[in-house]
């Protein structure tokens, strides 16, 4: 879950008016925006809907299997390191025309 939540803080900074928007309505505007794919939306979403289980008293563990941890980890810090990548390239250009 911790990958999930790294993906909402790094979505809640590169989103306008991201402000206090519920995760699934910045994981729609993310794919809207193109800022995530089709996919990555996909495996956030499921695992969006586990938080909320947990949360909601739901869901008694966190324990998944492999074949489903693996893809959804591995899609939460590609999309933090394409992010926070691509916002650090942002601010590199800003200081480098000022």
């Amino acid at each position: 879950m911790h990958s999930l939540i790294a993906v909402e803080i790094v979505l809640r900074d590169q989103i306008p008016d991201a402000g206090t928007k519920p995760l699934f309505q910045l994981i729609k505007q993310g794919a809207d925006a193109c800022i995530l794919t089709a996919r990555q939306a996909e495996y956030l979403d499921y695992g969006r809907k586990i938080r909320n289980g947990m949360v909601h008293g739901q869901t008694m563990h966190a324990a998944m299997p492999p074949a489903m941890a693996v893809p959804m980890v591995t899609t939460s810090f590609a999309i933090v390191s394409e992010l926070c990548a691509d916002l650090s390239q942002r601010r590199l250009s800003i200081l480098t025309e000022g």
